[in-house]
Protein backbone atom coordinates (compact mmCIF):
# COMPACT_ATOMS: atom_id res chain seq x y z
CA UNK A 1 0.00 0.00 0.00
CA UNK A 2 1.92 3.08 1.24
CA UNK A 3 -0.47 5.37 -0.66
CA UNK A 4 -0.63 9.11 -0.26
CA UNK A 5 -3.67 10.23 1.72
CA UNK A 6 -4.92 11.95 -1.45
CA UNK A 7 -3.64 9.60 -4.11
CA UNK A 8 -2.43 12.10 -6.70
CA UNK A 9 -3.23 15.51 -8.14
CA UNK A 10 -5.95 15.89 -10.73
CA UNK A 11 -3.43 16.84 -13.39
CA UNK A 12 -1.31 13.80 -12.64
CA UNK A 13 -4.42 11.62 -12.57
CA UNK A 14 -5.43 12.80 -16.05
CA UNK A 15 -1.93 12.18 -17.32
CA UNK A 16 -1.92 8.67 -15.90
CA UNK A 17 -5.44 7.87 -17.04
CA UNK A 18 -5.10 9.12 -20.63
CA UNK A 19 -1.71 7.44 -20.96
CA UNK A 20 -3.10 4.12 -19.81
CA UNK A 21 -6.58 3.85 -21.29
CA UNK A 22 -5.30 1.91 -24.28
CA UNK A 23 -4.48 -0.89 -21.87
CA UNK A 24 -7.54 -0.44 -19.67
CA UNK A 25 -9.29 -3.50 -21.02
CA UNK A 26 -6.74 -5.83 -19.45
CA UNK A 27 -5.75 -3.67 -16.51
CA UNK A 28 -9.29 -3.32 -15.20
CA UNK A 29 -10.40 -6.94 -15.32
CA UNK A 30 -11.74 -8.10 -11.97
CA UNK A 31 -10.49 -11.24 -10.21
CA UNK A 32 -12.60 -14.36 -10.37
CA UNK A 33 -14.21 -14.83 -6.94
CA UNK A 34 -16.80 -17.31 -8.20
CA UNK A 35 -15.00 -20.33 -6.75
CA UNK A 36 -17.01 -20.67 -3.53
CA UNK A 37 -17.14 -23.44 -0.96
CA UNK A 38 -18.98 -22.85 2.34
CA UNK A 39 -16.94 -23.43 5.47
CA UNK A 40 -17.59 -26.85 6.96
CA UNK A 41 -18.99 -27.04 10.49
CA UNK A 42 -15.56 -27.71 11.99
CA UNK A 43 -14.20 -24.57 10.30
CA UNK A 44 -16.97 -22.11 11.15
CA UNK A 45 -14.99 -20.91 14.18
CA UNK A 46 -12.55 -19.18 11.79
CA UNK A 47 -15.06 -16.40 11.20
CA UNK A 48 -14.31 -15.14 14.73
CA UNK A 49 -11.03 -13.81 13.31
CA UNK A 50 -13.00 -11.39 11.14
CA UNK A 51 -15.83 -10.65 13.57
CA UNK A 52 -15.80 -7.18 15.14
CA UNK A 53 -15.00 -6.57 18.80
CA UNK A 54 -17.06 -3.46 19.43
CA UNK A 55 -16.71 -3.29 23.21
CA UNK A 56 -13.72 -1.53 24.76
CA UNK A 57 -12.78 -3.54 27.83
CA UNK A 58 -10.83 -2.75 30.99
CA UNK A 59 -10.44 -5.58 33.53
CA UNK A 60 -8.17 -8.14 35.20
CA UNK A 61 -8.34 -11.43 33.28
CA UNK A 62 -8.07 -14.90 34.80
CA UNK A 63 -4.61 -16.50 34.72
CA UNK A 64 -4.22 -20.25 34.30
CA UNK A 65 -0.86 -21.50 35.51
CA UNK A 66 1.74 -19.15 36.97
CA UNK A 67 3.21 -16.01 35.44
CA UNK A 68 7.01 -15.75 35.76
CA UNK A 69 8.24 -14.25 39.00
CA UNK A 70 9.07 -10.57 38.60
CA UNK A 71 7.52 -10.44 35.14
CA UNK A 72 6.71 -6.77 34.51
CA UNK A 73 6.10 -4.78 31.37
CA UNK A 74 3.45 -4.09 28.75
CA UNK A 75 2.58 -6.12 25.70
CA UNK A 76 0.87 -4.02 23.04
CA UNK A 77 -0.91 -5.56 20.06
CA UNK A 78 -2.51 -3.97 17.01
CA UNK A 79 -4.93 -5.29 14.41
CA UNK A 80 -8.34 -4.71 12.84
CA UNK A 81 -11.19 -4.54 15.34
CA UNK A 82 -14.16 -3.34 13.28
CA UNK A 83 -15.24 -4.97 10.00
CA UNK A 84 -18.78 -3.72 9.35
CA UNK A 85 -21.02 -0.70 9.73
CA UNK A 86 -24.69 -0.32 8.83
CA UNK A 87 -24.77 -3.70 7.06
CA UNK A 88 -21.71 -2.97 4.87
CA UNK A 89 -18.83 -5.41 5.34
CA UNK A 90 -15.12 -5.32 4.63
CA UNK A 91 -14.03 -7.64 1.86
CA UNK A 92 -10.81 -8.98 3.35
CA UNK A 93 -9.49 -10.39 6.63
CA UNK A 94 -6.62 -7.87 6.57
CA UNK A 95 -8.91 -4.83 6.49
CA UNK A 96 -10.54 -3.04 9.43
CA UNK A 97 -10.29 -0.14 11.85
CA UNK A 98 -7.29 -0.39 14.15
CA UNK A 99 -7.70 -1.58 17.72
CA UNK A 100 -4.87 -1.48 20.26
CA UNK A 101 -4.67 -4.01 23.08
CA UNK A 102 -2.48 -3.82 26.18
CA UNK A 103 -1.58 -6.61 28.59
CA UNK A 104 -0.09 -4.73 31.53
CA UNK A 105 2.00 -7.04 33.75
CA UNK A 106 3.00 -5.88 37.24
CA UNK A 107 3.52 -7.23 40.74
CA UNK A 108 -0.27 -7.11 41.13
CA UNK A 109 -0.80 -9.47 38.18
CA UNK A 110 -2.05 -8.60 34.70
CA UNK A 111 -4.53 -5.99 33.52
CA UNK A 112 -6.14 -5.93 30.06
CA UNK A 113 -7.60 -3.09 28.04
CA UNK A 114 -8.44 -2.48 24.40
CA UNK A 115 -9.22 0.78 22.59
CA UNK A 116 -9.97 1.74 19.01
CA UNK A 117 -7.55 4.22 17.49
CA UNK A 118 -9.51 7.44 17.04
CA UNK A 119 -8.32 8.15 13.51
CA UNK A 120 -9.92 10.85 11.40
CA UNK A 121 -11.62 8.05 9.48
CA UNK A 122 -12.93 6.30 12.61
CA UNK A 123 -14.35 9.51 14.11
CA UNK A 124 -16.08 10.55 10.88
CA UNK A 125 -17.60 7.12 10.30
CA UNK A 126 -18.58 6.66 13.94
CA UNK A 127 -20.46 9.94 13.71
CA UNK A 128 -22.11 8.96 10.43
CA UNK A 129 -22.86 5.41 11.54
CA UNK A 130 -21.60 4.12 8.20
CA UNK A 131 -18.42 3.61 6.19
CA UNK A 132 -17.49 6.69 4.18
CA UNK A 133 -14.00 6.02 2.87
CA UNK A 134 -12.57 3.22 0.74
CA UNK A 135 -9.89 1.08 2.34
CA UNK A 136 -7.23 -0.97 0.68
CA UNK A 137 -9.42 -4.04 0.05
CA UNK A 138 -12.92 -2.55 0.16
CA UNK A 139 -14.58 0.14 -1.92
CA UNK A 140 -16.76 2.61 -0.02
CA UNK A 141 -20.55 2.54 -0.44
CA UNK A 142 -21.68 4.92 -3.15
CA UNK A 143 -20.18 3.53 -6.35
CA UNK A 144 -17.51 5.17 -8.48
CA UNK A 145 -18.20 8.71 -7.23
CA UNK A 146 -17.46 7.77 -3.61
CA UNK A 147 -14.31 5.87 -4.66
CA UNK A 148 -12.95 8.15 -7.38
CA UNK A 149 -9.27 9.02 -6.89
CA UNK A 150 -8.41 6.30 -4.34
CA UNK A 151 -9.03 8.41 -1.21
CA UNK A 152 -7.70 5.80 1.22
CA UNK A 153 -7.33 7.01 4.81
CA UNK A 154 -5.29 5.53 7.63
CA UNK A 155 -6.97 2.96 9.90
CA UNK A 156 -3.82 2.77 12.10
CA UNK A 157 -4.41 -0.96 12.43
CA UNK A 158 -1.26 -2.86 11.47
CA UNK A 159 1.76 -2.36 13.75
CA UNK A 160 2.60 -0.68 17.05
CA UNK A 161 5.75 0.32 18.90
CA UNK A 162 6.94 2.61 21.66
CA UNK A 163 9.33 5.32 20.53
CA UNK A 164 10.55 8.10 22.85
CA UNK A 165 7.86 7.22 25.38
CA UNK A 166 5.09 7.52 22.80
CA UNK A 167 2.91 4.61 21.72
CA UNK A 168 2.47 4.62 17.94
CA UNK A 169 -0.15 2.90 15.78
CA UNK A 170 0.85 2.58 12.15
CA UNK A 171 -0.88 1.73 8.90
CA UNK A 172 0.51 1.87 5.38
CA UNK A 173 -1.39 5.05 4.67
CA UNK A 174 -0.58 8.35 6.36
CA UNK A 175 -0.82 9.39 9.06
CA UNK A 176 0.40 7.22 11.93
CA UNK A 177 -1.20 8.01 15.29
CA UNK A 178 0.17 8.66 18.79
CA UNK A 179 -1.55 7.12 21.82
CA UNK A 180 -1.12 7.30 25.57
CA UNK A 181 0.85 4.14 26.49
CA UNK A 182 -1.00 3.76 29.81
CA UNK A 183 -4.62 4.43 28.80
CA UNK A 184 -4.49 3.78 25.01
CA UNK A 185 -6.32 7.05 24.45
CA UNK A 186 -5.56 8.60 21.06
CA UNK A 187 -3.50 11.80 21.39
CA UNK A 188 -3.23 12.81 17.74
CA UNK A 189 -1.37 12.39 14.48
CA UNK A 190 2.32 11.57 14.28
CA UNK A 191 4.27 14.23 12.38
CA UNK A 192 7.68 13.99 10.75
CA UNK A 193 10.44 16.49 11.53
CA UNK A 194 10.52 19.61 9.40
CA UNK A 195 12.23 19.09 6.06
CA UNK A 196 11.39 15.40 5.70
CA UNK A 197 10.19 14.57 2.20
CA UNK A 198 8.28 11.41 3.11
CA UNK A 199 4.68 11.04 1.87
CA UNK A 200 4.09 8.63 4.76
CA UNK A 201 5.74 5.41 5.84
CA UNK A 202 5.26 1.67 5.65
CA UNK A 203 3.64 0.06 8.66
CA UNK A 204 6.88 -1.78 9.38
CA UNK A 205 9.88 0.18 10.62
CA UNK A 206 13.26 -0.91 11.96
CA UNK A 207 15.19 0.25 15.03
CA UNK A 208 18.94 -0.18 15.38
CA UNK A 209 19.39 -1.35 19.00
CA UNK A 210 22.98 -0.11 19.13
CA UNK A 211 22.65 3.43 17.77
CA UNK A 212 18.94 3.98 18.41
CA UNK A 213 18.45 4.92 14.75
CA UNK A 214 14.88 4.52 13.48
CA UNK A 215 14.66 3.49 9.82
CA UNK A 216 11.43 4.10 7.90
CA UNK A 217 10.48 3.45 4.30
CA UNK A 218 7.65 4.49 2.00
CA UNK A 219 6.27 3.66 -1.42
CA UNK A 220 5.19 6.77 -3.32
CA UNK A 221 2.92 6.03 -6.29
CA UNK A 222 2.51 8.35 -9.25
CA UNK A 223 3.22 7.66 -12.92
CA UNK A 224 5.97 5.42 -11.53
CA UNK A 225 6.75 4.13 -8.04
CA UNK A 226 9.36 5.82 -5.88
CA UNK A 227 10.92 4.11 -2.87
CA UNK A 228 11.83 6.52 -0.08
CA UNK A 229 13.73 5.95 3.14
CA UNK A 230 14.41 7.96 6.24
CA UNK A 231 16.82 7.47 9.15
CA UNK A 232 16.00 9.34 12.35
CA UNK A 233 18.60 9.50 15.11
CA UNK A 234 17.76 8.63 18.71
CA UNK A 235 17.04 12.31 19.43
CA UNK A 236 14.59 12.55 16.51
CA UNK A 237 16.82 14.51 14.15
CA UNK A 238 17.19 13.51 10.51
CA UNK A 239 20.30 11.42 9.96
CA UNK A 240 19.73 10.43 6.33
CA UNK A 241 16.99 10.30 3.75
CA UNK A 242 16.71 9.51 0.08
CA UNK A 243 14.57 8.34 -2.79
CA UNK A 244 15.01 6.10 -5.81
CA UNK A 245 12.74 5.27 -8.73
CA UNK A 246 11.60 1.68 -8.63
CA UNK A 247 11.86 -0.32 -11.85
CA UNK A 248 8.56 -1.96 -10.88
CA UNK A 249 5.12 -0.69 -9.94
CA UNK A 250 4.53 -3.16 -7.13
CA UNK A 251 3.29 -3.59 -3.59
CA UNK A 252 5.53 -4.46 -0.66
CA UNK A 253 4.69 -4.68 3.01
CA UNK A 254 8.07 -4.96 4.76
CA UNK A 255 11.78 -4.48 4.16
CA UNK A 256 15.03 -5.51 5.85
CA UNK A 257 17.93 -3.51 7.22
CA UNK A 258 21.53 -4.25 8.25
CA UNK A 259 23.98 -1.98 10.01
CA UNK A 260 24.76 -0.37 6.66
CA UNK A 261 22.19 -1.43 4.04
CA UNK A 262 18.47 -1.39 3.32
CA UNK A 263 17.10 -4.39 1.40
CA UNK A 264 13.84 -4.17 -0.56
CA UNK A 265 12.39 -7.34 -2.08
CA UNK A 266 10.48 -6.23 -5.17
CA UNK A 267 8.45 -9.35 -5.71
CA UNK A 268 6.35 -9.68 -8.90
CA UNK A 269 3.06 -8.34 -7.56
CA UNK A 270 2.10 -5.95 -10.33
CA UNK A 271 0.02 -2.93 -9.26
CA UNK A 272 -2.23 -1.51 -12.00
CA UNK A 273 -3.63 1.78 -10.66
CA UNK A 274 -6.11 2.90 -13.31
CA UNK A 275 -9.19 1.00 -12.13
CA UNK A 276 -8.57 2.16 -8.57
CA UNK A 277 -8.18 5.79 -9.60
CA UNK A 278 -11.45 5.59 -11.49
CA UNK A 279 -13.21 4.21 -8.42
CA UNK A 280 -13.87 0.81 -10.02
CA UNK A 281 -11.51 -1.38 -8.02
CA UNK A 282 -9.91 -1.64 -4.60
CA UNK A 283 -6.15 -1.57 -4.14
CA UNK A 284 -5.87 -5.33 -3.61
CA UNK A 285 -8.08 -6.06 -6.62
CA UNK A 286 -5.54 -4.05 -8.62
CA UNK A 287 -2.74 -6.50 -7.79
CA UNK A 288 -1.69 -9.39 -10.05
CA UNK A 289 0.88 -12.11 -9.32
CA UNK A 290 3.36 -12.32 -12.24
CA UNK A 291 5.83 -15.09 -11.24
CA UNK A 292 7.52 -15.19 -14.64
CA UNK A 293 9.10 -11.83 -13.78
CA UNK A 294 10.92 -13.27 -10.75
CA UNK A 295 12.02 -11.19 -7.77
CA UNK A 296 14.18 -8.12 -8.02
CA UNK A 297 16.18 -7.38 -4.87
CA UNK A 298 17.19 -3.74 -4.36
CA UNK A 299 20.05 -2.98 -1.95
CA UNK A 300 20.65 0.61 -0.82
CA UNK A 301 23.40 2.06 1.32
CA UNK A 302 21.70 3.78 4.28
CA UNK A 303 23.95 6.82 3.81
CA UNK A 304 23.08 7.21 0.13
CA UNK A 305 24.47 6.25 -3.27
CA UNK A 306 23.18 4.25 -6.21
CA UNK A 307 21.11 1.11 -5.57
CA UNK A 308 22.20 -2.37 -6.58
CA UNK A 309 19.63 -4.62 -8.27
CA UNK A 310 19.91 -8.41 -8.23
CA UNK A 311 17.49 -10.98 -9.66
CA UNK A 312 16.09 -13.87 -7.61
CA UNK A 313 13.41 -16.57 -8.01
CA UNK A 314 9.81 -15.41 -7.57
CA UNK A 315 8.71 -15.44 -3.93
CA UNK A 316 6.13 -13.28 -2.16
CA UNK A 317 7.28 -11.78 1.16
CA UNK A 318 4.99 -10.41 3.84
CA UNK A 319 7.64 -10.14 6.56
CA UNK A 320 11.38 -10.20 6.96
CA UNK A 321 12.94 -11.83 10.02
CA UNK A 322 16.23 -9.92 10.08
CA UNK A 323 19.30 -9.11 7.96
CA UNK A 324 22.97 -8.70 8.76
CA UNK A 325 26.40 -8.52 7.14
CA UNK A 326 28.88 -11.39 7.28
CA UNK A 327 32.13 -12.09 5.39
CA UNK A 328 31.51 -9.28 2.92
CA UNK A 329 27.97 -10.46 2.11
CA UNK A 330 24.43 -9.76 3.32
CA UNK A 331 22.31 -12.51 4.85
CA UNK A 332 18.60 -11.62 4.69
CA UNK A 333 16.11 -14.02 6.32
CA UNK A 334 12.37 -13.90 5.59
CA UNK A 335 9.20 -15.92 5.09
CA UNK A 336 8.44 -16.44 1.41
CA UNK A 337 5.60 -17.95 -0.66
CA UNK A 338 5.97 -19.41 -4.13
CA UNK A 339 2.48 -17.99 -4.79
CA UNK A 340 0.45 -15.67 -2.50
CA UNK A 341 -2.84 -17.44 -3.28
CA UNK A 342 -4.08 -16.79 0.28
CA UNK A 343 -3.95 -13.03 -0.41
CA UNK A 344 -4.67 -12.36 -4.09
CA UNK A 345 -5.78 -14.50 -7.01
CA UNK A 346 -8.78 -16.56 -8.00
CA UNK A 347 -10.24 -17.31 -4.56
CA UNK A 348 -7.92 -16.06 -1.79
CA UNK A 349 -8.70 -17.52 1.63
CA UNK A 350 -8.36 -14.12 3.30
CA UNK A 351 -11.31 -12.83 1.25
CA UNK A 352 -13.35 -16.05 1.28
CA UNK A 353 -13.46 -16.28 5.08
CA UNK A 354 -15.26 -12.91 5.20
CA UNK A 355 -18.15 -14.60 3.37
CA UNK A 356 -18.06 -17.70 5.58
CA UNK A 357 -16.38 -19.67 2.83
CA UNK A 358 -13.24 -21.67 2.23
CA UNK A 359 -10.64 -20.31 -0.14
CA UNK A 360 -7.27 -21.11 -1.58
CA UNK A 361 -4.10 -21.18 0.53
CA UNK A 362 -2.11 -24.00 -1.02
CA UNK A 363 1.37 -22.53 -0.85
CA UNK A 364 3.20 -22.48 2.52
CA UNK A 365 5.29 -19.69 3.96
CA UNK A 366 8.75 -21.25 3.98
CA UNK A 367 11.72 -19.81 5.85
CA UNK A 368 14.27 -18.52 3.35
CA UNK A 369 17.62 -16.78 3.29
CA UNK A 370 19.13 -14.58 0.62
CA UNK A 371 22.93 -14.50 0.67
CA UNK A 372 23.83 -11.40 -1.34
CA UNK A 373 27.34 -10.63 -2.64
CA UNK A 374 27.33 -6.96 -3.61
CA UNK A 375 30.75 -7.09 -5.28
CA UNK A 376 29.74 -9.75 -7.79
CA UNK A 377 26.03 -8.87 -7.72
CA UNK A 378 25.24 -12.49 -7.05
CA UNK A 379 22.46 -13.92 -4.90
CA UNK A 380 21.94 -17.39 -3.48
CA UNK A 381 18.59 -18.47 -2.01
CA UNK A 382 18.56 -21.05 0.79
CA UNK A 383 15.45 -22.76 2.15
CA UNK A 384 15.93 -23.02 5.92
CA UNK A 385 12.61 -24.75 6.64
CA UNK A 386 9.96 -26.03 4.21
CA UNK A 387 7.07 -25.92 6.70
CA UNK A 388 4.34 -23.28 6.84
CA UNK A 389 5.23 -20.14 8.81
CA UNK A 390 4.35 -16.47 9.26
CA UNK A 391 4.91 -13.57 11.66
CA UNK A 392 8.70 -14.01 12.08
CA UNK A 393 10.24 -12.49 15.20
CA UNK A 394 13.67 -12.19 16.82
CA UNK A 395 15.01 -10.83 20.06
CA UNK A 396 15.01 -7.18 18.97
CA UNK A 397 18.23 -6.57 20.89
CA UNK A 398 20.13 -8.39 18.11
CA UNK A 399 18.25 -6.69 15.25
CA UNK A 400 20.28 -5.53 12.22
CA UNK A 401 23.12 -7.80 13.43
CA UNK A 402 23.84 -11.51 13.51
CA UNK A 403 20.97 -13.50 15.00
CA UNK A 404 20.78 -17.19 15.74
CA UNK A 405 17.13 -17.83 16.58
CA UNK A 406 13.91 -17.00 14.81
CA UNK A 407 10.46 -17.36 16.34
CA UNK A 408 7.45 -18.03 14.11
CA UNK A 409 3.75 -18.79 14.14
CA UNK A 410 3.39 -22.09 12.29
CA UNK A 411 0.73 -24.38 10.81
CA UNK A 412 0.26 -27.17 8.35
CA UNK A 413 0.84 -26.66 4.62
CA UNK A 414 -2.24 -26.25 2.48
CA UNK A 415 -4.07 -24.12 5.04
CA UNK A 416 -3.76 -20.53 6.26
CA UNK A 417 -4.51 -21.33 9.90
CA UNK A 418 -1.45 -21.08 12.16
CA UNK A 419 -1.98 -23.24 15.22
CA UNK A 420 1.47 -23.29 16.79
CA UNK A 421 4.65 -21.45 17.64
CA UNK A 422 8.16 -22.52 16.65
CA UNK A 423 11.75 -21.59 17.43
CA UNK A 424 14.16 -22.26 14.59
CA UNK A 425 17.95 -22.29 14.94
CA UNK A 426 18.87 -20.27 11.86
CA UNK A 427 22.40 -21.72 11.85
CA UNK A 428 21.55 -25.43 12.03
CA UNK A 429 17.89 -25.51 11.02
CA UNK A 430 16.93 -27.32 14.25
CA UNK A 431 13.46 -26.45 15.51
CA UNK A 432 11.33 -26.70 18.61
CA UNK A 433 7.59 -26.14 18.43
CA UNK A 434 4.29 -26.40 20.24
CA UNK A 435 0.93 -26.86 18.51
CA UNK A 436 -2.39 -25.95 20.13
CA UNK A 437 -4.37 -28.00 17.64
CA UNK A 438 -6.40 -27.37 14.48
CA UNK A 439 -9.16 -25.26 16.10
CA UNK A 440 -6.78 -22.49 17.17
CA UNK A 441 -5.16 -19.50 15.49
CA UNK A 442 -1.83 -18.21 16.79
CA UNK A 443 -0.77 -14.62 16.18
CA UNK A 444 2.74 -13.15 16.03
CA UNK A 445 5.01 -14.44 18.82
CA UNK A 446 6.67 -11.60 20.74
CA UNK A 447 10.01 -12.07 22.53
CA UNK A 448 10.29 -10.57 26.03
CA UNK A 449 13.91 -10.76 27.29
CA UNK A 450 14.82 -12.33 30.62
CA UNK A 451 18.62 -12.55 30.46
CA UNK A 452 21.32 -11.43 28.03
CA UNK A 453 21.07 -14.36 25.59
CA UNK A 454 18.71 -14.13 22.61
CA UNK A 455 16.97 -17.36 23.64
CA UNK A 456 16.70 -16.41 27.32
CA UNK A 457 13.27 -14.90 27.65
CA UNK A 458 9.56 -15.41 27.21
CA UNK A 459 7.44 -15.85 24.12
CA UNK A 460 4.03 -14.15 24.24
CA UNK A 461 1.43 -15.04 21.63
CA UNK A 462 -2.28 -14.36 21.40
CA UNK A 463 -4.48 -17.34 20.50
CA UNK A 464 -8.07 -17.51 19.28
CA UNK A 465 -9.69 -20.75 20.43
CA UNK A 466 -12.31 -22.42 18.29
CA UNK A 467 -13.13 -24.60 21.26
CA UNK A 468 -14.28 -21.81 23.58
CA UNK A 469 -14.89 -18.98 21.09
CA UNK A 470 -12.62 -16.75 23.19
CA UNK A 471 -9.01 -15.61 23.07
CA UNK A 472 -6.12 -16.05 25.45
CA UNK A 473 -2.50 -14.95 25.73
CA UNK A 474 -0.03 -17.84 26.01
CA UNK A 475 3.29 -17.33 27.84
CA UNK A 476 6.14 -19.71 26.96
CA UNK A 477 9.70 -20.17 28.14
CA UNK A 478 11.59 -19.40 24.93
CA UNK A 479 14.11 -22.17 25.61
CA UNK A 480 11.43 -24.83 26.05
CA UNK A 481 8.59 -24.10 23.65
CA UNK A 482 7.78 -27.79 23.23
CA UNK A 483 6.78 -28.00 26.91
CA UNK A 484 3.81 -25.76 26.18
CA UNK A 485 2.73 -22.51 27.83
CA UNK A 486 3.61 -21.96 31.46
CA UNK A 487 0.62 -19.62 31.74
CA UNK A 488 -2.49 -18.61 29.85
CA UNK A 489 -4.15 -15.23 30.33
CA UNK A 490 -7.81 -15.89 29.52
CA UNK A 491 -9.91 -13.09 28.06
CA UNK A 492 -13.67 -12.93 28.55
CA UNK A 493 -14.27 -12.49 24.84
CA UNK A 494 -12.83 -13.15 21.39
CA UNK A 495 -10.35 -10.85 19.67
CA UNK A 496 -10.24 -10.58 15.86
CA UNK A 497 -7.04 -11.34 13.99
CA UNK A 498 -4.25 -9.39 15.71
CA UNK A 499 -1.33 -8.65 13.42
CA UNK A 500 1.66 -7.35 15.30
CA UNK A 501 2.84 -6.57 18.81
CA UNK A 502 5.54 -4.85 20.84
CA UNK A 503 6.99 -5.61 24.26
CA UNK A 504 7.87 -2.59 26.40
CA UNK A 505 9.74 -3.45 29.60
CA UNK A 506 10.54 0.19 30.40
CA UNK A 507 7.37 1.00 32.31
Amino acid sequence: MGLRQTWTSRRNFLTIATGGMAAAGCLMRLPDHNVRTPLSSDRQWRTALCSSLRVEHDYRPRVEGALPAGFEGRLYRNGPGLFERNGYHKQHLLDGDGMLQCFDFSAAGVHYRNRFVRTEKFIAEETAGAFIYPTWTTRAPGGTVANFGGRIKSQAGVTTLVRDGRLLALDEVIPAYVLDPATLETIGRFTFPEGVGMPGCKAHTKTDPRSGDWILAATDYGRTMTLRWLVLARDGTVKAQGAVKSPRMTYLHDFMVTGRYIVFVLHPVEFSPFGMLLGLRSFTDSLTWMPEQGNLVMVLDRSGGEPVFIEAPAAYMWHGLNAYERNGAIAADFVGYDTPDHFIGRAPAFAAVMRGEDGEAEFPGTIRRYVIDLKTKALRQEIIDTGNHEFPMIDLRVGLGKHRYGYFACGRSGDWILDGVARVDMDSGARKEFRFGPRHFVSEPIFAPRGSSEDDGWILTQVQSGETGKSFLAVFDARDLAAGPIAKVHLRHHVPLSFHGFWDAGV
